[in-house]
């Protein structure tokens, strides 16, 4: 089994959507690839940094890769996290 991980966001949208845009899934994995492309395509457009365009990315990415929703999104650790500053 190999591996592949891209984490910069340029080469996610300029080459690897193009090379599945060329060489289509034929598996389950399309409907993913699909969902990835839009949150790209609305990440490029700078959605991710409005909240209503991060709740709709979070919204999305909770359907990939047959998830069971997250409990991060509901209450993260940083939620529930004792700040360090406690007044008593």
């Amino acid at each position: 089994m190999l591996r592949f991980s891209v984490k910069r966001r340029r080469d996610l949208v300029h080459r690897i959507v193009p090379f599945f845009e060329s060489h289509p899934l034929k598996t389950a994995k399309l409907a993913d690839f699909e969902r990835f492309r839009s949150v790209l395509q609305m990440m490029e457009q700078g959605r991710h940094l409005e909240s209503s365009g991060l709740a709709m990315i979070a919204a999305i990415t909770e359907t990939m890769n047959r998830r069971q929703r997250s409990r991060y999104l509901e209450s993260s650790e940083a939620i529930r996290r004792p700040t360090h500053i406690e007044l008593s």
